[in-house]
């Protein structure tokens, strides 16, 4: 049976109906005594109990002096911190875009760390979904974070939208139930997987591919796609390694990938990994002159640093020149710092602004649970 849940309903309460316009005749001025009680209490309409008892997760209440709260999910720590907390800066972009207040109320901010780890993404979720106050979040940086929290943020009926995640099976159309309350706005990987098999195999004319990954959901599936589709076009891969994030040594894995001969190695993973493959892998006999390639995760000057002078490419979202500049120049006067993933800064805005401006609009839309005011 298909859910369809309110999106963040808002049914307005006798009083603001009055503030908003409408022809009424003079009335004395409230008391001291009144204007406080007004504020503190919410009416207790016929349409807000109904609106309450009808949804299977029951309401938010936000009281008339109570922020709308709002969360973030995403790695702030270790070395792929700057995905999360270039993340999280657009999460407060957007809040201040819309002068930090919603239908009235301040946005109030709040989150976890989750280390780009299921173990991170659960630990989050667990937090979180006991707030009976928090209305929705943003994130996770990670799929393998995502896959972990959905059941658990879904169970408690509270929405997630994520600008990074791109692992296939979180929006597909067979995905788990309890996958329902979720939604992104980053690329998936059929895509970006696609991308690079075909610029390998037509534009650099390759014809025998490695691929590693780090055991992360992303990196695994965005791995496994770009495979599939460089055999599809006539290409042979000839190893699929795997390692760690926290693995400082790859010339093992390297050694044992250059005795398969490939004249490409693509590998989707983040950035210490990533760059610790891209420094070494010149220093191994046999793969001076293999072309190499990442994806959107190693996309930082932090990447950058790690991997020295060693060349490489790139798979991502399309990087618009114009959005790209205001976004960073709008960090920039923020925060006196220098975005470290661009891409990511740039698109975090859009699930945050998507979320609240879905809060003024009427029920019955999917997603999440109401929220009365």
């Amino acid at each position: 049976m298909k859910r369809l849940f309110a999106l963040l309903s808002i049914l307005v309460i006798v009083s603001m109906l009055a503030a908003c316009g409408g022809t009424t005749a003079p009335t004395a001025a409230p008391t001291a005594a009144a204007t406080a009680a007004a504020a503190t209490e919410v009416p207790a309409t016929p349409e807000v109990t109904t609106a309450c008892e009808d949804d299977q997760y029951g309401c938010v209440t936000v009281g008339a002096n109570e922020p709308i709260r709002v969360a973030y999910m995403m790695v702030l720590s270790g070395a792929d911190a700057s995905l999360g907390n270039d993340t999280k800066y657009g999460v407060e972009i957007a809040i201040d875009d819309k002068g930090g207040t919603l239908l009235g109320h301040q946005i109030e901010l709040v989150g976890e760390d989750t280390l780009c780890s299921a173990e991170g993404g659960q630990t989050a979720a667990q937090k979180l979904s006991t707030d009976p106050k928090l209305v929705a979040v943003v994130g996770t940086s990670c799929s393998s974070e995502a896959r972990a929290a959905l059941p658990v943020m879904c169970a408690a009926g509270i929405p997630m939208i994520s600008a990074s995640n791109t692992a296939p099976d979180l929006t597909a159309a067979d995905r788990p139930a309890d996958y329902w309350c979720y939604m992104r706005t980053a690329h998936n990987d059929l895509v970006q997987g696609a991308a690079m098999a075909k610029f390998a195999y037509d534009s650099l004319g390759v014809r025998k591919a490695a691929t590693i990954h780090d055991g992360s959901l992303y990196a695994d599936k965005l791995q496994q796609v770009f495979a599939e589709e460089f055999t599809k076009m006539g290409g042979t891969i000839t190893a699929q390694e795997a390692t760690t994030p926290e693995t400082v040594d790859m010339k093992p894995m390297l050694t044992r990938i250059a005795a398969t001969g490939p004249e490409f190695i693509y590998y989707p993973i983040f950035i210490a990994a990533g760059g610790n493959i891209t420094a070494q892998a010149k220093e191994v006999p046999g793969l001076e002159t293999v072309k190499l390639s990442g994806a959107d995760g190693i996309f930082s000057p932090d990447f950058l640093k790690a991997a020295g002078d060693a060349r490489w490419a790139c798979t991502g979202r399309a990087l618009t020149f114009l959005l790209l500049a205001a976004a960073t120049q709008t960090f920039w006067s923020s925060t006196r710092k220098s975005p470290a993933q661009h891409h990511w800064l740039r698109s975090t805005p859009t699930p945050t602004t998507q979320l609240t401006s879905s809060l003024p609009r009427s029920r019955r839309q999917p997603f999440s649970k109401p929220m009365a005011h």
